[in-house]
This record gives structure tokens, C-alpha cells and sequence, in this order.
């Protein structure tokens, strides 16, 4: 098992240097939040990317949180992320805290799903966005041969045999169904697929975003 999951490592690295990168270019001044931050290796790359923009972790795990405020204890940044404890249904932070959300691996995790995505909708400001990545189980033939060609063929190998065996990676059905959710608060919504990867994106409404009225 420990191979298959570090043939996942190359392809989730390159995964937060481009969701750290559009985050830098999508909020050069503000805050961005990671809810599932684990060691919090995105924080810390979008620290590292832009002093301007302050980063938060949050996780469940004490382990992770206590590994990821040493992480960032002795990165020496001028503006070092913060590291909270706590679950994304019960976000600790004001109303319209942030500029951005965004989610890696973590979605499956949560019990509450809607309830986890109407606390990010409370937390961003008006007309900012929230991205949720998670892995995606029926990845297309198009994405596997982009993974051999980026990753080389054991990299490759190692991630989609990982997928196979994983029972909490995502399919299209349980990432739509997630989106029509009635309850959810969000309005502006979006399902992609980002290689082996499936985006779920939102966007507040607010400064200019259109409210769509919900059918009676």
C-alpha cells in the first residue's frame, strides 16, 4: 500500500503547485483558506508564493496541525500561515472571512457534505470562490495517457492502481449528486475534471455575481 500511495505523490504535488499558483493569481491581496490541510503543504507554497496573501490550514487531526505549525515555525516566511484545529462543518472564523476556499483529498472525508459546503459559503465573502478537489475514481483514457506522459509509466501505474483500490475516490454520479444538493446555499456551481483529478467549483454570489432565484 505504501507504493501505491507514493505513486500518488508526484501528481498531487504538481496538483498544489497549480492550485497555489491560480490562487496567488486569483487573490494577489487577501486570505485563502484550506479546509483538510493535513501538513499543510499548500499553505506553505501559497505563503511561499506571495507574502501579500495570508494562508490557513485547518484539519481534524492535532498530529497534523502540531506538524504543520512546525512546518511553518521554521519556513522563516514573512507571513507564515496559520494552522487551526476543527472540521469543516464548524468552520472557527467569522462570517465572509475569506477571498478564497479551497479543499484538497478532503471532501470524501466529511460526514455532512452540504453542511461542510454552506459553512464555506458563510465564510466567503461575496462573489469569491471555493475550490473542491478530490480524487476522481473513472478517470478518462485521455487523463491516463496525460498521467504516463507527465509522470512517466511506474508513476502512472502506482496512482491508477491506487484509485482502483481506494473505495473513497469520487465518480462523476456522487460529485453530481453532491452539486444538485438542494440544501446546499451555493447557486453558482461546477463540476471539471482536472486529470486524475475532479474540481468542484463555487462562487458566492455578491459584488456583481448574480443570485439565481431557486425554483419554488
Amino acid at each position: 500500500m505504501d507504493s501505491l500511495i507514493k505513486g500518488l505523490n508526484a501528481p498531487r504535488n504538481s496538483l498544489y503547485r497549480e492550485v497555489a499558483d491560480a490562487a496567488c493569481a486569483k487573490v494577489p491581496v487577501g486570505s485563502v483558506l484550506d479546509i483538510g490541510t493535513g501538513r499543510g503543504v499548500l499553505p506553505l507554497m501559497i505563503a511561499e508564493k506571495n507574502a501579500r496573501l495570508k494562508a490557513y490550514g485547518i484539519d481534524i487531526s492535532r498530529k497534523a496541525v502540531s506538524a504543520s505549525r512546525k512546518s511553518a515555525g521554521k519556513s522563516r516566511l514573512s507571513n507564515p500561515p496559520q494552522f487551526d484545529l476543527g472540521e469543516a462543518s464548524s468552520l472557527p472564523y467569522e462570517d465572509e472571512f475569506f477571498d478564497l476556499v479551497v479543499s484538497t483529498f478532503s471532501l470524501h472525508h466529511w460526514p455532512d457534505k452540504a453542511a461542510g459546503l454552506n459553512e464555506i459559503h458563510r465564510v466567503l465573502k461575496p462573489g469569491r470562490e471555493a475550490w473542491i478537489y478530490d480524487h476522481w475514481k473513472e478517470v478518462s483514457q485521455e487523463a491516463r495517457q496525460q498521467l504516463k506522459r507527465d509522470f512517466g509509466l511506474m508513476a502512472a501505474w502506482f496512482a491508477l492502481a491506487h484509485l482502483r483500490m481506494v473505495h473513497s475516490a469520487m465518480t462523476l454520479e456522487t460529485a453530481r449528486s453532491i452539486l444538485e444538493d438542494p440544501s446546499l446555499k451555493f447557486q453558482e456551481k461546477r463540476l471539471e475534471t482536472r486529470g486524475i483529478f475532479l474540481l468542484l467549483k463555487f462562487r458566492k454570489a455578491g459584488a456583481g455575481v448574480r443570485q439565481v432565484p431557486r425554483k419554488p
